[in-house]
Parts: C-alpha cells; sequence; structure tokens
C-alpha cells in the first residue's frame, strides 16, 4: 500500500507539473515543510488570491512554490483552479476600466472624424462657392472681352474714317491752296496786263498826238 502510494504520489507530481491554482477565498493561509499541520511554516500568511505554482501533489495536499520561491505543502481544499471572486471582481473592474476608456477613446475619435468630416463638407462648399464665382466672374470677363472686341472694331473703323477724312480735307486745302494760287495768279496777269497797257497808252499817245500835228502844219 505505501509503495502504491509512492506511485500514486509520483504519477500525481508528474501530472500537476507547471499547473498554476490559487489560494482560495480564506483570508490567510500557511505554507508547510510537510503535510501536517504540526509542521514548520515555510511561510506564513499567505494571501487570498495568491497564484502557486504546483510542484507535486499527494494525499490531498499539494506541494507549492510561492511567488517569492519558498516551497512547501498546503492542503488542497485552500486551493482553488479559478481565481477568487474578490480578485475576479477586481480583474472585472479593471477589464470594464480599460472597455470604458477604449470606449471612451473610440467616441472622441468618433466625434474627432465627425468634425473633420464636416470640416471637410464646409470646406467643399466654400470651394464649390468659390467655383460658381469664379465661373460668373469668367463668363463676366468673356463678355467684357467681346465688348472690347467690338470697341477695338468700331474704333479701327472710326481711325480709318477720320483718317480719310484728315486725307480728304488735306487734299481740299490743297485744292483750294491752288485755286487761290491760281486766283491771284490771274488778278496779277490782269493787273500786269493793265499796267502795261496803260504804261503803252501812255507811250503811244504822245507820239500819235506829235505825228497830227505835224501832218497840219503840212
Amino acid at each position: 500500500m505505501h509503495l502504491i502510494s509512492l506511485l500514486v504520489g509520483s504519477v500525481l507530481s508528474a501530472s500537476a507539473s507547471a499547473v498554476t491554482v490559487y489560494v482560495s477565498d480564506i483570508q490567510f493561509v500557511a505554507i508547510r515543510e510537510g503535510q501536517d499541520n504540526s509542521t514548520r511554516a515555510v511561510e506564513r500568511g499567505i494571501k487570498s488570491g495568491t497564484p502557486l505554482e504546483v510542484l507535486e501533489q499527494s494525499n490531498g495536499y499539494s506541494k507549492v512554490r510561492t511567488p517569492n520561491g519558498a516551497e512547501g505543502w498546503v492542503a488542497d481544499y485552500y486551493l482553488s483552479d479559478d481565481m477568487v471572486t474578490r480578485d475576479q471582481l477586481e480583474e472585472l473592474q479593471k477589464r470594464l476600466t480599460t472597455a470604458i476608456q477604449r470606449r471612451n477613446n473610440i467616441n472622441n475619435e468618433l466625434k474627432e472624424s465627425q468634425a473633420e468630416a464636416q470640416a471637410l463638407l464646409n470646406t467643399q462648399t466654400e470651394l464649390q462657392q468659390e467655383n460658381q464665382a469664379l465661373k460668373a466672374q469668367l463668363e463676366d470677363v468673356h463678355s467684357i472681352a467681346e465688348k472690347a472686341e467690338i470697341i477695338v472694331s468700331q474704333n479701327d473703323t472710326v481711325t480709318y474714317q477720320i483718317e480719310s477724312l484728315k486725307q480728304q480735307a488735306n487734299i481740299a486745302e490743297q485744292t483750294s491752296q491752288q485755286l487761290q494760287n491760281s486766283h491771284q495768279q490771274k488778278w496779277f496777269m490782269i493787273g500786269a496786263a493793265t499796267l502795261f497797257g496803260g504804261l503803252l497808252l501812255g507811250t503811244l499817245l504822245p507820239l500819235l498826238r506829235r505825228k497830227k500835228a505835224g501832218t497840219g502844219n503840212w
């Protein structure tokens, strides 16, 4: 029976290696050198919820290693495969706090995204308004350009007409000057002919008178 117990203990210890258990919902537990409460305590006051590494199991006891490195035996009814309710509550509280923080972060990111989207919409609206204004200005420019072309064309026509009138005026002035010069030359010739005729008569009349006087005496 003793040999069978040792074999069973060896099998159980081999299967229990690298397993983690927790001190159950009892305030404090002592880790002892043996499987009897009369043996010396290796470590006292292990708080409930403390994780212990299982090294061996035998006769309702587990040999464990504490977080401080101390090894000893503790009764299995002090141990639990799950975290104690208080620690579970604390863990759940931490998870809940983390989830709430994540939710708040997501809400903040969502608000920022919505604000950015609204800003983009406002910018798009402003750009559309500016585009409409630029189109209207462009149409005005085209209209002004067309009017300017018409005015320039009319100005070219008027300029041509003015130049033509100037040329005609110059020709008329030259013609008038020529006529005036011709009229003056005509009167000059008439005056010269009159003067020449008067001088000729003034010269011939005395001669004629002398000739008549000489004829009567003979």
